[in-house]
């Protein structure tokens, strides 16, 4: 298994691009608050790649933010970062997006590489089942201590970018800073 961008498992699962009327990714979230939060906390997301995908998974985390009423931009005090794989029904998929690597260990940079390299069915028919796990954490950019993570897993349903991108944002924004167990998305 081998670890992939948040950027690129989006992008690679677009496929066809078809509209698909079933929830982007149904799962469910887990979460751990190991500080306070402070209220005046100003939050940033960081993107390891600056590509679309990352700047739209950025630009919705920064939207859904600001209407909880967070303050977003630069400089941050806090900083979300995400990490994951995706993995087909056979068990071929990215990498355990909880090992820690030296490329792991870049506390401003995000790896949203789980997002590349989707195990894709080239013989046409049924598409297997795609199970997204995923890691959020949020770190006190002063000290590098992280505040709060989040761990998610979910079954990938349809190919609509913008509707998974909306989907892992709605799980995960109203529970920063909050201890959550099994919550359903």
């Amino acid at each position: 298994m081998r670890t992939i961008s948040a950027a690129a498992l989006l992008a690679a699962l677009l496929g066809s691009g078809q509209a698909v009327a079933q929830p982007a990714c149904p799962g469910h979230l887990s979460a751990t608050a190991l500080a306070p939060v402070p209220r005046d906390a100003v939050y940033g997301v960081a993107l390891r790649n600056d590509d679309a995908t990352g700047r739209a998974l950025r630009d919705q985390v920064y939207a859904a933010l600001r209407a909880a009423g967070r303050r977003v931009g630069e400089p941050a005090t806090h900083v979300l970062s995400w990490r994951g794989s995706l993995s087909t029904d056979g068990g071929r998929g990215g990498a355990d997006p909880f090992s820690f690597r030296d490329a792991d260990n870049n506390r401003d940079g995000d790896d949203l590489g789980w997002m590349r390299d989707v195990p894709r069915n080239r013989r046409g028919g049924a598409v297997p089942a795609r199970r997204l796990n995923g890691s959020v954490e949020l770190r006190d950019r002063a000290s590098g201590r992280v505040v709060w993570t989040a761990v998610l897993s979910c079954d990938r349903q349809g190919d609509d970018q913008a509707a998974l991108i909306g989907t892992l944002v709605g799980a995960v924004v109203p529970a920063i800073g909050q201890t959550v167990a099994g919550r359903a998305f």
